[in-house]
Order: structure tokens, then sequence, then C-alpha cells
């Protein structure tokens, strides 16, 4: 009885068909993922250029980078 189940079930898996073909499917999970990393990119640096000048780390504030525990290449230090 199993086995008839089991072959009852395979015919039925057999007979759908994908609304696409193989290859249109890659295409398209492609398209989306280029289109995702389009959209992160075009946001890179906002943090960044919504920072206040005085809480910006951009390696100029010494001071901020001291405060941190960092050292940003004093000549002094050297």
């Amino acid at each position: 009885m199993t086995s008839h189940a089991v072959r009852v079930l395979a015919e039925e898996a057999a007979s759908h068909n994908l609304p696409a073909p193989a290859w249109a499917f890659a295409v398209s999970a492609l398209a989306i993922f280029a289109l995702l990393l389009a959209f992160t990119w075009a946001f890179r640096g906002n943090a960044q250029k919504h920072t206040l000048d005085s809480q910006r780390n951009d390696h100029h504030s010494t001071e901020l980078a001291h405060a941190h525990g960092g050292t940003m290449h004093d000549q002094s230090e050297h």
C-alpha cells in the first residue's frame, strides 16, 4: 500500500510544471541581488554625513581618538 501511495505522489509531483524555465529563476535572482546591491551602495556614507563634526571619527580629530584609547599618528609620540 505504501508503494502505491509513493507512486501516486510521485506522479502528481512530476505533473507540476514550473512557471518559467530554470535559467529564468537564476537570472531573476541575479537581477534582484544586483538591485539590492545598487540600493545599498546608494546609501553608503550616510551615517558619516549626518554625524556632528564634534562626534566624527574621520582621522582628523586626535582628541576624539585619544579619548577612545586610540592614536592618530601624532608626530609628537614617535
